[in-house]
């Protein structure tokens, strides 16, 4: 089987020497920004991130992923959080990452259309290139308001770009040969997995068929241009002791000697594989189950190295619904191409020379894990960070569970891989206990590991940013140590966005590297119903307070006021946007200065 391509530039004969030589000295003169390495591409990012999709107050279903060049992009239908079902979604998503750990949300790309066919939602694209038409194609399923489900096709010269096709819907089985019944409603006709072989484009569905009972099956079918298709006959049909479960998100590919079939068993957690070197000889009686979660995606991006993806759930903090998330992992496989198996790579590898100790091992921590606990938000960032009391690696990481924590007895270290210094300032955030000699981030000297900058927490688990001024150490190598020593009460550090940049640094004084906000305090706190929020200024700058929940849902926003250097104060007197009394209970206050965060503190609302 023919892998799924991406455009290829056009190979022909060499061109002359000084033709070579002149397109060179056109590209020197006319885009020295790309040929040239930037400097902010040495810059350290040290921000825990791990290879999860998260979409922030939504839930993450049936996907596809693609790489035409250094950018990946990820389709997905998308629900909201608090929506019971999949089955109510209407949209597909687009997201863009260089990493497959840091993404960008571009927005809806396909929502439901007025049609008879897509009236009820839309789900599981697969996103191909067709090199005839030069198009981008995502095939998908389409929805009626019975939920009967038929293929769609869209088409996209960009991959941020979609038009549906005008002759949609694209395909339907024969109601004759597949159990498809569109008078009764819900009819299987889902998750297109598309390829191309001999030529020919091909396409398996998860269907149904009449085999002595009702047999969840494969729909293959063939087409010379994505429009017109021929039936082909089920590649396979369920065998197994529950024939009637349906086979979901099919994924086939060839390595080596092997043909490897990946599938969902309907309403079953865990990712079903078939392997044999005749894919006609593949039996539910040798299936494997690889890992746990539902719609699996296999891509191999570089030669051979194969992206494992797959949704995965896991509980939302305060309450007993489900959240959905893509988790991505690598499939490896003997030479011979045999049965594969997930590899989980340990998050801190890739830029973390050491690391020792139960609290590092159990890092980085996914979510904000104390939410789950009912504690206050720890103001992090992204899906992940570090924190040496917390015991959650993620869903499917087989480390902890959500809201379990190590507590103040976990001890562990851990140094960052060596970098030379580039940027004039460092940023970062860092909570936790006050123990400035056992319990710390810090920046390391590598020559003698001299500590040249270090910080603590503030008796409180929220992170408040700090910053280092790097000028004087300009070309120096260094790393990054995290320590934790203590076993006291609040004997732990959290830590996220470790961040190098050239931006300048405000100073206080004519040798401190300084903060814009060298301090903060809220009083009374606990309070009824009114609390001032004190902080220090080392230059003026306009400044409110944000006041959130532990969710970090907007309560209340002061009014923008021109902070002056030194003391400041700002008073809540305890009400939400629209002037209602806000109810008992756990606060976050953010100091903003000039537009960005500067500092937070937590508050306690006693009525």
């Amino acid at each position: 089987m023919a892998r799924r391509r991406t455009p290829l530039a056009t190979v022909g004969a060499a061109p002359h020497p000084w033709r070579v030589t002149a397109l060179l000295l056109l590209i020197l003169a006319l885009a020295p920004s790309w040929w040239m390495a930037s400097p902010a591409q040495a810059f350290v990012r040290l921000d825990f991130e791990q290879n999860f999709f998260v979409h922030p107050q939504r839930q993450v279903w049936d996907f596809c992923l693609v790489r035409p060049d250094s950018l990946y992009h990820i389709y997905y239908h998308s629900i909201h959080e608090a929506t019971p079902h999949a089955a109510s979604g209407d949209t597909i998503w687009h997201a863009t990452s260089p990493d497959l750990k840091r993404w960008d949300i571009q927005g809806p790309v396909i929502t439901v259309g007025t049609g008879w066919w897509d009236a009820g939602a839309n789900w599981a694209p697969d996103v191909v290139f067709d090199e005839g038409a030069g198009l981008w194609r995502m095939l998908y399923t389409a929805c009626d308001q019975q939920m009967n489900q038929r293929l769609a096709i869209a088409s996209s010269p960009d991959l941020y770009t979609w038009t549906d096709d005008p002759g949609n819907p694209n395909l339907e089985p024969n109601p004759l040969t597949y159990l498809y019944n569109t008078a009764a409603g819900w009819s299987d006709f889902r998750d297109p997995f598309v390829y191309r072989q001999d030529g020919q484009w091909h396409v398996l569905i998860t269907a149904r068929q009449w085999l002595g009972q009702s047999t969840g099956v494969l729909y293959h079918a063939s087409s010379p241009d994505l429009a017109t298709w021929t039936d082909l006959g089920p590649i396979f049909a369920n065998d197994g002791s529950t024939p009637g479960r349906v086979l979901e998100s099919p994924q086939y590919l060839v390595i080596g000697d092997y043909h490897h079939l990946f599938f969902g068993e309907y309403d079953t957690p865990g990712i079903t594989l078939l392997s044999n070197p005749d894919p006609a000889a593949w039996s539910m009686a040798a299936k494997v189950t690889v890992d746990g979660g539902y719609a699996p995606e296999v891509k191999e991006f570089d030669p051979g190295h194969r992206v494992f993806a797959r949704i995965t759930p896991y509980y939302l903090p305060f309450s007993s619904d489900l959240g959905y998330v893509v988790r991505l992992d690598t499939l490896k496989t003997l030479e011979s191409g045999g049965t594969p198996w997930i590899f989980k790579r340990h998050p801190l590898d890739a830029d973390w020379a050491r690391f020792t100790g139960i609290c590092v091992n159990a890092n980085p921590t996914f979510g904000d894990n104390p939410l789950w606990r009912g504690e206050p938000s720890v103001g992090m960032k992204g899906n992940s960070y570090f924190s040496s009391q917390e015991y959650y690696q993620g869903p499917l990481s087989g480390r902890g569970a959500p809201g379990v924590a190590l507590g103040d007895a976990a001890v562990g270290n851990m140094d960052s891989r060596n970098f030379v210094v580039t940027g004039r300032r460092m940023d970062l955030l860092v909570g936790g206990g006050n123990y400035p000699e056992t319990c710390y981030v810090a920046l390391m000297s590598a020559a003698d590991s001299t500590v040249l900058f270090r910080e603590t927490g503030l008796n409180d688990p929220l992170m408040t940013p700090r910053t280092w001024n790097l000028t004087p150490f300009l070309g120096l190598e260094c790393f990054i140590r995290i320590v934790d020593d203590e076993t006291g009460p609040m004997g732990f550090i959290n830590v996220d966005e470790i961040v190098e940049s050239d931006d300048p640094v405000a100073t206080v004084g004519p040798d401190a590297p300084g903060l814009l906000l060298t301090g903060h305090q809220a009083a009374p706190n606990p309070f009824n119903p009114l609390t001032g929020i004190r902080f220090e200024l080392a230059r003026p700058a306009a400044v409110r307070i944000v006041i959130t929940d532990v969710r970090g849902r907007t309560v209340w926003l002061s009014p923008e006021a021109d902070g002056r250097i030194g003391i400041n104060r700002i008073e809540w007197n305890g009400t939400d946007l629209k002037g209602n009394p806000a109810a008992s209970g756990a606060y976050l206050y953010v100091i903003e200065a000039d537009g960005e965060p500067a500092g937070r503190g937590k508050l306690t609302l006693v009525r």
